[in-house]
């Protein structure tokens, strides 16, 4: 079966405009969906990128355009104030339940959260993701209790640290990014070619 494998944060919306649509294209070619949580900020730093909102010009197109692409798939917009937020909890998180087997929902959930309900983190302490990361485990059917407990564990810090730096060392320099084999495509707006090499498998 061929494989979609989805590099993401949950601060990036096109990440979040992305995870609207990969799962329907997976399912329309037969592919198989895996995630991979990263964390954005040291991504950026790891790979010598910047973060767009540090241009102040380029965030300011970037508002409307993600606003742009969310009218075009018809889903739900809420950009979060403030932003950035905070996700590292967010993201071990996600990095501890990816190894249970239960990353799909809590993520769904997340970004749900987030970025379609104005649930996102309200502050960059660790404290501030505590409520919404309970939250979206909550509503995935997730001991909220648990999951935080698993994020704060050194073993979950450890993985969330190796798969940022093993994203790196793939050539990811920003999210969204998505792999069809050793085919890398960055950004929401590729997901049309993303489609494309599934027919190629």
């Amino acid at each position: 079966m061929a494989r979609v494998e989805f590099y993401f944060d949950l601060v990036s919306p096109y990440s979040y405009l992305a995870q609207t649509q990969i799962p329907g294209i997976c399912a329309r070619r037969g592919a198989e969906l895996v995630l991979r949580p990263v964390l954005l900020g040291a991504v950026h730093r790891l790979s010598g990128n910047t973060a767009p909102i540090e241009v102040p010009a380029k965030g300011r197109y970037q508002y409307r355009d993600i606003h742009r692409w969310a009218e075009r798939y018809g889903v739900p917009l809420q950009f979060p104030d403030p932003f950035p937020f905070r996700t590292v909890t967010t993201m071990r998180a996600a990095v501890f339940l990816g190894r249970r087997g239960q990353i799909e929902s809590f993520v769904r959930e997340a970004f749900r959260l987030y970025w379609a309900e104005g649930g996102a983190p309200a502050g960059l302490e660790e404290a501030d993701e505590r409520g919404p990361v309970a939250e979206a485990a909550r509503r995935a059917g997730l001991d909220p209790s648990e999951v935080l407990e698993g994020a704060a564990s050194p073993e979950a810090r450890q993985a969330l640290r190796e798969a940022t730096a093993d994203a790196v060392g793939r050539g990811v320099f920003g999210t969204p990014t998505f792999f069809v084999g050793e085919e890398m495509f960055w950004g929401n707006d590729r997901l049309c070619f993303v489609e494309a090499a599934l027919e190629r498998v």
